[in-house]
């Protein structure tokens, strides 16, 4: 076989394999559901409100709080939580608010700064809603 057409071909497996796994890592990532654990902070800031979420929804309804203020999502339920803005299924009204997913038990804190008016809900049970306003 001649060495030019050799290399033609290894070079077209490399471009083709690299573009499948870009292909591959953008299918994933488009169809998985937030989990932006980043979101947590150190827990020894104590938080200005706390959030629960129960088999009921979420206590309270609403909940404000200022700029830079701490606030706790406890999961107190039997199920999974996963904690994300509004709206349903984008989540991008403020995307500081998309914590992700909260275990039962588990409580995750965040900080918020951008102000304004927001709502949130159980991405996995979209019924089950809040707002919370950051002055």
């Amino acid at each position: 076989m001649n060495q030019k057409v050799l290399w033609g071909i290894i070079v077209a497996i490399v471009v083709i394999g690299g573009a499948t796994g870009i292909y591959l890592a953008m299918q994933k990532d488009a169809g998985a559901p937030s989990n932006n654990t980043s979101k947590t902070t150190d827990s020894t800031k104590p938080a200005s409100a706390t959030i629960t979420y129960s088999d009921s929804g979420f206590s309270p309804n609403s909940v404000t709080v200022k700029s830079g203020d701490t606030v706790a999502i406890k999961n107190t339920s039997s199920s999974d939580l996963q904690f994300d803005s509004d709206p349903h299924p984008v989540h991008t009204d403020d995307e500081e608010l998309n914590v992700g997913t909260v275990t039962p038990g588990q409580t995750a804190t965040f900080t918020v700064t951008t102000k304004g008016t927001f709502g949130y809900h159980n991405h996995l049970n979209a019924s089950d809603t809040g707002t919370i306003i950051i002055q």
